[in-house]
């Protein structure tokens, strides 16, 4: 699976940063790095977004879906320039703000249907998302064989 810059746009980028960042509050610069990896896999953001399914934490869900990390570090080199945009135009519009190594949110970005059901999809998945990568960054980057 390759990172798109069509199906992933830094409009469905920033809405799905500030989405987690909204749940989540804070996270580092290494933790919002890997939310557009996690979004970028259709099946992954399909399975966060269920109503019924909850992460109890990065190192279970790990285990039970190994085949949604087999290409993580592609996914993520892939979307590194991605995500400094789409935290630049965040900062543009004045929704986050870069603090202590990493970005807190200062106004929601909220949800419309004119914005479709991918967006819709990764919004449902928000909180799933954000406790998936608000966990140990190292542990996360270690696991997941992300290449530094």
């Amino acid at each position: 699976m390759k990172y798109s810059a069509f199906y992933n746009n830094l409009g469905i980028n920033a809405f799905a940063i500030s989405s987690v960042l909204n749940k989540a509050v804070f996270l580092s610069q290494a933790q919002i790095a890997l939310i557009l990896p996690v979004v970028a896999h259709g099946q992954m953001v399909r399975q966060l977004a269920h109503a019924k399914f909850r992460v109890v934490s990065f190192e279970q869900y790990l285990i039970d879906n190994i085949g949604f990390f087999s290409n993580f570090n592609d996914r993520y080199t892939a979307s590194i320039t991605a995500t400094v945009n789409s935290l630049q135009f965040l900062i543009e519009l004045g929704v986050i703000q870069l603090k202590d190594d990493g970005a807190v949110i200062l106004s929601e970005l909220a949800f419309n249907k004119a914005m479709g059901k991918r967006a819709e999809r990764i919004n449902r998945a928000s909180t799933n998302i954000a406790a998936l990568v608000s966990g140990s960054a190292e542990i996360f980057y270690l696991n997941a064989r992300i290449d530094l």
